[in-house]
């Protein structure tokens, strides 16, 4: 008969890709893992995982298997937030992954300092561009800052995100300060690149109307930070979210230009999957991240 729990340790192997470092995890040997998951393939009666010295991978059956186990074992951990999620001492993992330049600027820190207020909430932390599949995944939360199309996620929005074009002050003195968008095409524009499209249509009111207008310029990046040091070194022109670069405006290192044509905002949203609604320590994470960027409501807005 199979065992749930050796399904669910099934999934932690494959997942951390080595017996050691699960059984390490949860303090257990590496011979009792390797028995659970040999006793696991006897049970089902076929090879779930080929081992070599240096890696796990998966057969046929293995991966069958654990495409259906890994949704039992976010079941079985919504039981537990269930049970542990809702009384005074909050308890439980949190699985989130945020983009790179919102951790960097507030909400790492916002969530150590939500560690620090809840010290049996776990939280782990994936810092990343990339546009995680959170169900697939097993992540709890997501932030992010776009436009959202997948009807299977929830979205509550935290904060709007206004963006800006700048440059630095010795850029503009050398090059002329561009006074209509259509002067833009006569200088260096630094190219925000995301999910390897690159994004040279910069969206500007005129006559009040939305219009894109294309860019160019020699320097492209996938990284928003890339960018503003592009900048900041002299060799354009940027349009940036206001938060990266508030501070250097603040201390005239930059200088935001047509203003009266820019008026791009985007939401920042805590998403998670529907099929999972939000516990009590979930919500309170939320809540925190949402007061940690009011806070900093300057640095949006």
């Amino acid at each position: 008969m199979v065992k749930a729990d050796d399904m669910v340790l099934f999934v932690q192997v494959v997942d951390e890709g080595s017996f050691s470092r699960v059984a390490e995890k949860l303090s257990l040997t590496n011979s009792v893992v390797s028995k659970r998951i040999a006793r696991l393939e006897e049970n089902v009666n076929a090879q779930l995982l080929y081992r070599t010295t240096r890696k796990l991978s998966l057969t046929d059956a293995g991966r069958t298997l654990y495409n259906k186990a890994k949704i039992a074992k976010i079941a079985f951990q919504e039981a537990e937030n269930a049970i542990t999620g809702y009384g005074e001492d909050m308890k439980g993992n949190i699985r989130i992954t945020l983009p790179v330049v919102s951790a960097n600027l507030i909400l790492s820190d916002s969530i150590a300092k939500f560690c620090k207020k809840y010290s049996q909430i776990s939280v782990d932390l994936q810092i990343t561009n990339r546009l995680v599949d959170l169900i697939e995944e097993g992540f709890d939360l997501a932030i992010r800052t776009a436009e959202l199309e997948d009807s299977s996620l929830i979205a509550k929005r935290l904060i709007d995100s206004q963006w800006v074009i700048c440059a630095t002050p010795d850029y503009l003195k050398q090059h002329g300060t561009p006074q209509t968008p259509e002067q833009l095409q006569n200088h260096e524009c630094l190219v925000y690149k995301f999910d390897n499209a690159t994004n040279d249509v910069w969206p500007l009111y005129i006559d009040g109307t939305e219009q894109l207008l294309t860019v160019h310029g020699q320097f492209h990046s996938n990284h928003l930070d890339a960018i503003k040091r592009a900048t900041l070194n002299g060799l354009g022109i940027a349009f940036l979210p206001q938060a990266l670069v508030y501070e250097e405006m603040q201390h005239n290192t930059l200088t935001q230009i047509l203003q009266r044509f820019t008026r791009k905002k985007l939401g920042m949203y805590a998403v998670y999957p529907k099929a999972r609604q939000p516990d009590q320590k979930l919500k309170l994470l939320i809540a925190h991240l949402q007061e940690s960027l009011h806070e900093k409501q300057a640095y949006y807005c």
